[in-house]
């Protein structure tokens, strides 16, 4: 009977520590770091994302978090702890100082391997010791510049008118971008017909736009409309997808006479037997002569001025009929 409760005792010994054992392989399986009170680097993230020693194409903005085993003594861990090349950044701390994070007040370097290291030494808050060394190696994603966008404000103007040429960036970027503007087109620059603020646009690292002014200038000739061409040479820090080409209609200076309206007439009886437009006036007019009107054949187009303003003064505000039969 003794023999019996012998074998029973052993069978379940045995048992209880091949459980133990494999909860045991178990445990350091899931954690993949088995059960010690040595202080440790558990896990290492760039921005929240777990990142592995000798991790590649790590961002120039964020910062690095070190989960650590057992809450730290941070006067210690502070002083030991190195980074080179060196980078500016403060560190701080979850609730029980397990979590220090490095948030780096300046941009990393592109396409550089930074090494974080800390020796062995005693850095826990209750005396807990590491027993190696730590050492944990990363690299910046190296530089890739944007692409550029050009546009403008309006695709037309008057003289006297201004609009805004920008140039965008699909991004921003740790490095000042800078493009000059080639201008062509039939309208003569040079302070001819249109002014330019300057030459090339400049946008600073951390912005993604910059801009210029254009300004059509009024030579009190009557020319017809005219085109500015405008494109992009001698980029740096940004690329354009194939070339671009703005281009710009420039006309005179718009009249000072608004179309408002065509009226049929019906004059002396009970079928339409007359015409009239209405034009208000936008602004004073010494002189009316000066305008005309053209009129469309049939819906076809006009062939040029064929009705006079007489001559004559008009206030801006006034109403203009000119009718004919």
């Amino acid at each position: 009977m003794k023999s019996i409760y012998t074998q029973i005792f052993r069978a379940f010994f045995l048992s209880m520590a091949l459980l133990v054992s494999l909860t045991s392989c178990e445990k350091m399986e899931d954690d993949g770091l088995p059960i010690t009170n040595d202080l440790r680097v558990l896990q290492v993230r760039m921005n929240d994302m777990v990142i592995a020693s000798g991790a590649t194409g790590q961002p120039v903005i964020g910062e690095l978090k070190l989960v650590f085993s057992h809450p730290l003594n941070t006067g210690a861990f502070e002083s030991a702890l190195k980074l080179a090349p060196s980078a500016s950044y403060s560190i701080s701390y979850d609730g029980n100082n397990s979590f220090a994070i490095l948030s780096f007040t300046d941009p990393l370097a592109y396409e550089t391997e930074y090494a974080l290291s800390l020796p062995k030494g005693t850095y826990g808050a209750a005396g807990e010791a590491s027993i190696e060394d730590f050492s944990f190696t990363f690299t910046t994603a190296p530089f890739e510049a944007p692409s550029v966008i050009l546009s403008s404000s309006s695709n037309s103007l008057f003289e006297g008118e201004s609009v805004t040429i920008t140039a965008t960036l699909d991004n921003a970027i740790l490095e000042d971008a800078s493009m000059d503007l080639v201008f062509g087109g039939s309208a003569t620059g040079s302070d001819t017909d249109y002014s330019v603020s300057a030459m090339s646009i400049s946008i600073p690292a951390g912005s993604t736009t910059g801009s210029v002014e254009l300004t059509a200038l009024d030579d009190a000739e009557i020319e017809g409309e005219e085109n500015i061409t405008v494109e992009l040479a001698n980029l740096v820090n940004a690329v354009q997808d194939g070339s671009q080409i703005l281009v710009l209609s420039l006309g005179d200076s718009p009249p000072a006479l608004e179309l408002k309206g065509v009226l049929s007439l019906k004059i002396g009886g009970t079928s339409t037997n007359g015409r009239a437009i209405h034009f208000r006036v936008l602004e004073d007019i010494p002189d009316l002569s000066i305008y005309g009107v053209g009129i469309a054949n049939n819906g076809g187009g006009s062939d040029g001025r064929e009705i006079d303003f007489p001559a004559g003064t008009a206030s801006a505000g006034d109403d203009i009929l000119l009718a004919r039969d």
